[in-house]
């Protein structure tokens, strides 16, 4: 077995980890132990990362959970759970600034693959702020979120 495939399946295996807990961690009939299961959840996808799962795939599976919980759940007294850091979080995690994102975003089409590339990674981890969004009272997410539907 080459290397790379050794590394393809401890890669598969903390994601088959990530998804057996993540599964519980979306059950509402778990009630607020869902909570728990996300934790276990997300030390499985931190594996994947540090087995070589690409960083942002898992910021955007990380900030989903969180957000989904924030939702179902409401914030809680752990960070993890707080409206306000997940924005953070996700913002810290964009490869763009916001006055790039809209520069780049009235003519994407234009544009090269890498920044269009960029745009998409900046959609998809912002995504999970439409559902927290009456939750947060940091100012900037409303002004990304009026960007979120332009980019492509």
């Amino acid at each position: 077995m080459g290397s790379t495939e050794f590394e393809a399946g401890y890669v598969n295996s903390w994601l088959a980890a990530w998804q057996h807990n993540l599964v519980y961690a979306q059950d509402p009939g778990q009630g607020e132990t869902r909570r728990i299961w996300a934790r276990v959840a997300l030390s499985a996808l931190d594996g994947a990362e540090r087995a070589g799962y690409l960083a942002r795939n898992a910021d955007v599976s990380r900030f989903n959970l969180r957000a989904l919980l924030i939702s179902d759940l409401g914030p809680a007294d752990d960070p993890l759970w707080d409206p306000d850091q997940l924005v953070s979080d996700v913002l810290g995690a964009l490869p763009l600034s916001f006055e790039q994102a809209g520069e780049w975003v009235v003519d994407w089409r234009a544009r090269p693959r890498e920044q269009i590339l960029a745009m998409r990674v900046c959609k998809n981890l912002l995504a999970p702020l439409k559902l927290i969004v009456d939750q947060v009272s940091d100012g900037r997410v409303e002004g990304w979120l009026e960007l979120w539907g332009r980019l492509p």
